[in-house]
């Protein structure tokens, strides 16, 4: 398992996802699931109606951070793209792990599935940081 990947378990499965439109910065939190082959590749679902949608419509860039866990590692970065996937929920329905998941999203199916994309990110943590690229 690779420094990155223990950085996703750490993350239990959530991200902060912030956009922006207009110069108007949004943040919000999002459940997530990393591809097992490419971890930096991430899914996550939403509703068709919502603003972040129509704000990686016109802008897919994105900013993500992590939790904190007890030692406060986390995942950042700047680098990084969201939008509609390709795929299809089955295609991705068993990497998605975590309990709270299917009780915040009991049918995701019915939602957009996102791809976030990673193109490099900052590992850190209260012992200090490491910087990767994809």
């Amino acid at each position: 398992m690779t420094l990155f990947e223990e950085y996703i378990q750490a993350a239990k499965g959530l991200v902060v996802v912030s956009t922006a439109e207009n110069n108007q910065p949004s943040s919000r939190i999002m459940g997530f699931a990393a591809d097992p082959d490419h971890p930096n590749h991430w899914y996550l679902v939403s509703q068709p109606d919502t603003a972040k949608i129509k704000q990686l419509a016109s802008n897919d860039k994105v900013a993500i951070l992590t939790p904190l866990n007890e030692n406060g590692a986390r995942i950042e970065s700047n680098q990084a793209t969201m939008q509609p996937s390709e795929k299809k929920w089955a295609d991705v329905a068993s990497y998605f792990k975590a309990p709270i998941f299917s009780k915040m999203h009991p049918h995701p199916e019915q939602e957009v599935l996102l791809e976030l994309t990673i193109k490099s990110a900052r590992l850190a943590s209260f012992a200090g940081q490491e910087n990767v690229t994809f």
